[in-house]
């Protein structure tokens, strides 16, 4: 074990240019990924958003698993096709991890990412950085000998890795499925149960776009189209969606009071909901 320590030691210092290549493409994304965020909240959503899958426990971490696998392999396919994979994979995941840090609060994207991000962000920068370096230095080489070997050498070398990553996506998955969910789970019930709906600002007020299923929306009767007027006997006129969101949101049980307007029927009507965390 100490020598297989030693070995990817050895591997990881020869590709400190990429690495660092790699981590500084990571960080302007993640910069830009919270100026989007703060800028145009309902791109940022979108941007973030993944298909739902199981809440916590084994199910969730068989879906976690598959899915960072499968997204790590693929790259790993593609990336011999001038690293662009790999490169573009680094820059969304950049521009997530900004959006998430700023989506609902600074804390809560620290704390919802943290405890599985130690191990996940790691994988993802070490893969990515020798898979950038599979797809693009032999480009530099002098000629097609030397061509031929950097590329045997680097495949080689990202497959070793790719076995790394592996492992510590396994790791991940445990902690993210088993650890992170309890660890959000008291910010959440206090701070972030809301009443199903996604808004979008027309003409300086709120509306609603979507409403989420089996949600206290949906079972008081809110449809799209319907402009929140009020919340808590609080004008929205001017504000944006994030405080919208903000306003929305609170400790769940808690009762949100919404004065809606139908525009289609030129009707204003007084709407009283209990706030829930979303449904797995």
């Amino acid at each position: 074990m100490p020598h297989l320590a030693r070995a990817y030691w050895g591997l990881i210092r020869g590709a400190k240019k990429w690495l660092s290549v790699t981590l500084g493409l990571f960080l302007l994304a993640a910069v830009a990924g919270v100026a989007l965020g703060i800028t145009n909240p309902v791109v940022s959503e979108k941007l973030i958003e993944h298909p739902a899958g199981p809440q916590g426990g084994f199910p969730a971490f068989i879906f976690l698993l598959k899915g960072n696998l499968r997204c790590m392999l693929l790259t790993w396919c593609a990336s011999p096709i001038l690293g662009i994979a790999p490169l573009l994979i680094t820059i969304r995941e950049g521009l997530e991890t900004g959006g998430v840090l700023v989506y609902r609060s600074a804390f809560y994207g620290v704390l919802s990412l943290a405890p599985h991000g130690l191990v996940e962000y790691p994988a993802i920068l070490l893969c990515h950085a020798f898979f950038l370096r599979l797809g693009l230095r032999w480009l530099f080489q002098k000629n097609a000998t030397e061509r031929k070997r950097v590329f045997v050498a680097d495949f080689q070398n990202s497959l070793k890795i790719l076995l790394l990553g592996a492992g510590m996506f396994f790791v991940g998955a445990i902690i993210e499925s088993f650890a992170t969910p309890r660890i959000v789970a008291p910010y959440e019930r206090e701070h972030l149960a809301g009443i199903g709906v996604r808004v979008a600002i027309y003409d300086h007020q709120p509306a609603v776009t979507e409403v989420f299923p089996d949600s206290p929306a949906l079972k008081a009767g809110l449809a799209s189209g319907l402009v929140i007027h009020k919340i808590d006997g609080v004008a929205t006129v001017g504000k944006d969606v994030r405080q919208c969101r903000e306003m929305l949101h609170g400790r769940v049980g808690t009762k949100a009071r919404l004065e809606v307007i139908d525009p289609a029927r030129n009707t204003t009507n007084s709407i009283e909901l209990v706030r829930d965390l979303p449904k797995p």
